[in-house]
């Protein structure tokens, strides 16, 4: 019985590991657009840009903006208000399989003109 418990634990640590190596696809035929409105422009996590809609439940963030070229004060000035296509890539991952209520942007536009890319 032991055995049978070691090679099952075993096995999952396995297929964990597969998982996480396996990184999502950040192209652009894989992305989600979503379209809205900026309501609210803030930082979270560690030194992550994080971005609300309005009438959106989701937030949207861009991974360590804020160490990357973004500054909060002059990114609130020019986005808040404005109209926003986001991108966001498609899929799961082992962390959330069911999905999440925050999702890492990839991609910003305002008026068909990419502000942010970081799709391949």
């Amino acid at each position: 019985m032991k055995k049978a418990v070691f090679i099952i634990v075993g096995l999952f640590f396995v297929f964990v590991i597969l998982i996480l190596l396996n990184p999502l696809d950040t192209s652009k035929e894989n992305n989600i657009e979503v379209f809205g409105v900026v309501k609210s422009v803030s930082e979270g996590g560690i030194k992550d840009l994080v971005f609300e809609l309005q009438n959106d439940k989701t937030t949207y963030y861009i991974n360590r903006g804020l160490e990357n070229g973004f500054d909060l004060q002059k990114t609130k000035a020019d986005y808040l208000g404005k109209k926003v296509v986001l991108n966001y890539t498609k899929g799961w991952t082992i962390l959330a399989p069911f999905g999440t209520m925050s999702k890492n942007i990839n991609q910003i536009s305002i008026d068909g003109k990419a502000i942010y890319s970081d799709c391949k």
